[in-house]
C-alpha cells in the first residue's frame, strides 16, 4: 500500500469519526438540509467525505441508515416487551411489585 492510498484511507477514517461524535454529540440532527450552524458543520464533514471518497460516502451513509433502523426496532421489541411485563404483574397487590409497574410505565412513557 502507497503512502498515499495510507493517507486517504486514514482521512476517510478521521473524518467518519467526526461525523459519528457529532450525530452522537447531537443525537437529534438528522435532517441536512436544516440551516442552522450545527447542521452546516456536520454537512461540512459529509461533503468532505464525498470529495474524498464517495464510495465511502454512500457507505456511511448506507451505515447511518441500518444504525436508525436497528434502533427502533430495539425500541420496539423494548416497548412490545416491557408492555407484556407490566400486564402480568398489574394485578398484584405487593407494593415492590406495583413500585415496578409505576417503573415500567414511566419508561413506556419515554418510548413514546
Amino acid at each position: 500500500m502507497d503512502e498515499k492510498t495510507l493517507h486517504k484511507l486514514m482521512e476517510i477514517q478521521y473524518l467518519k469519526g467526526r461525523l459519528d461524535e457529532l450525530h452522537k454529540a447531537f443525537p437529534t440532527v438528522l435532517d441536512q438540509s436544516r440551516s442552522r450552524k450545527l447542521d452546516v458543520r456536520i454537512n461540512k464533514y459529509y461533503n468532505k467525505l464525498k470529495e474524498v471518497d464517495e464510495i465511502s460516502y454512500h457507505l456511511y451513509q448506507v451505515e447511518r441508515a441500518n444504525v436508525r433502523f436497528s434502533k427502533i426496532k430495539s425500541k420496539k421489541e423494548i416497548t412490545e416487551l416491557l408492555t407484556e411485563v407490566r400486564n402480568r404483574l398489574f394485578y398484584s397487590d405487593d407494593k415492590a411489585t406495583l413500585k415496578l409497574v409505576k417503573k415500567i410505565d414511566t419508561q413506556l412513557n419515554k418510548y413514546e
